[in-house]
């Protein structure tokens, strides 16, 4: 760890909670990352099945008056 960094955390953590610290702030990071990756992938998804959706769509208009008076 770079000196001045460890000098500026020392007005903050004592040296001996600065493992616990580092855990906490990886842990934070780490679900960051996931939670990122998950977005990604939802958008991903959405994005991949928007044609599908349209399709979709169009084959209930055919039936979403069905049966309704006019």
């Amino acid at each position: 760890m770079d000196d001045e960094l460890l000098q500026r955390l020392q007005r903050f953590v004592q040296l001996d909670d600065l493992s616990q610290l580092v855990s906490e702030l990886l842990e934070e990071r780490v679900r960051q990352l996931e939670q990122a990756e998950t977005d990604t992938a939802m958008r991903d998804g959405y994005l991949a099945t928007r044609r599908y959706r349209q399709v979709l769509q169009l084959d209930w208009q055919v039936v979403d008056g069905e049966g309704w008076p006019e």
